[in-house]
């Protein structure tokens, strides 16, 4: 179940005391308003009762979907690449195997829960995004920032990048087979991370280090 506090926070702004419900974890399977609500904006959203001002809060959240068997912990500005789980890794039982990943900005949060709800896999999605992002700069002849998951039918899987000195959006597409790619490049280098019980950071300097062992030595580990 999801586990929350009420607390009183003082307006930035106006200095007034409102009173806001803060979530240290968020289960979606015991209350899909709550995953409706990290998706579309409101559940870190600041709104003061007095004067109107508007923010969003920042906070550790562990969002634990217990149905599709991942969790992610979000930590704002996290620059961890692993965080130990004690309580399961001293467990000696057998358990199923669950995804666990580091969120340190909120749009890498929204973007993992997509991802997997989607079915897919996020290490092979990020070699895509990749792939995707060498292609983009080349194409347009820019650089770009970050780019995030928007899509995938069973031809092609799509990315939003953001160009770093405009902000422009550039949807780019590859075909499935990219990912299908991708997916056997991961099952296969990254298989150390995924028997990992800690929570992992999986993003583009974790593709980058995969890439580089694929080219230096193949699927060879």
């Amino acid at each position: 179940m999801s586990i929350s506090d009420l607390k009183a926070v003082e307006c930035p702004h106006c200095f007034g005391k409102n009173k806001i419900v803060f979530y240290s974890s968020v289960t979606p399977s015991s209350d899909e308003s709550l995953r409706n609500s990290v998706l579309n904006d409101t559940l870190f959203k600041y709104n003061c009762i007095h004067c109107g001002y508007e923010a969003r809060l920042s906070y550790p959240v562990l969002y634990n979907d217990v149905n599709r068997r991942f969790m992610i912990c979000y930590i704002p500005d996290c620059d961890k690449r692993a965080i130990t789980d004690r309580v399961i890794e001293l467990d000696r039982t057998r358990i199923a195997p669950i995804k666990k990943r580091i969120a340190p900005d909120y749009n890498t949060l929204k973007e993992k829960i997509i991802i997997f709800e989607s079915g897919l896999d996020d290490m092979a999605v990020e070699l895509t995004k990749l792939a995707l992002k060498v292609k983009t700069e080349k194409k347009y002849g820019i650089k770009v920032d970050c780019g995030y998951f928007s899509f995938y039918d069973r031809r092609s899987i799509g990315v939003t990048f953001f160009d770093s000195e405009t902000l422009e959006k550039r949807l780019e597409t590859a075909g499935m087979q990219v990912y299908q790619k991708s997916l056997g490049i991961a099952a296969r280098l990254g298989r150390k991370q995924r028997m990992s019980k800690a929570f992992i950071t999986v993003d583009e300097q974790w593709a980058q280090e995969i890439l580089h062992r694929y080219r230096r030595y193949g699927f060879e580990e």
